[in-house]
């Protein structure tokens, strides 16, 4: 991949603008599903959530934001396919939750690692945003794969 055209790059000013958000939000669900969250003690970059589940077991959470396409359920999701960034495939053993919430509805959509880094969802998508632009790789997801459900 020529670097100078790669849009995957970790961007700082769009990490603090959404991450606070997205970790918070989910932990709130969480706490309210009966898990316990393990706090980092510093900021990492590392997965955003680990968590201890009712039946003692650590769980790992991803947390995104998505604006600007409002989503609900299934059938209001706008595209036919799921997005998840490919970068994120390096926890992929630990098997975590990838959860995307919708900044406009409090709604959200969940999907586990091992069904989302299959290569045949790998793509190759060109960005043009404000903070992005040039190419960057995505895991793009039927979305008949993901749980939709409301996060507040």
């Amino acid at each position: 991949m020529d670097k100078e055209n790669y849009a995957g790059k970790f961007v700082e000013s769009s990490y603090h603008k959404n991450n606070d958000f997205a970790i918070n939000i989910i932990n709130q669900f969480l706490i309210r599903r009966g898990y316990t969250i393990i706090q980092k003690q510093t900021e990492d970059y590392g997965i955003d959530i680990k968590a201890i589940d009712k039946n003692g077991k650590i769980q790992f959470f991803e947390a995104e934001v998505k604006s600007g396409r409002s989503f609900t359920t299934r059938d209001s999701f706008p595209f036919p396919t799921v997005s998840f960034l490919a970068r994120k495939k390096k926890w992929k053993d630990i098997g975590f939750w990838y959860i995307i919430v919708c900044n406009e509805t409090d709604y959200a959509l969940v999907a586990n690692s091992n069904d989302i880094f299959l290569d045949e969802y790998l793509e190759t998508i060109d960005i043009n945003t404000q903070d992005r632009k040039g190419k960057d790789y995505f895991y793009r997801v039927p979305k008949n794969i993901c749980i939709f459900f409301k996060i507040k």
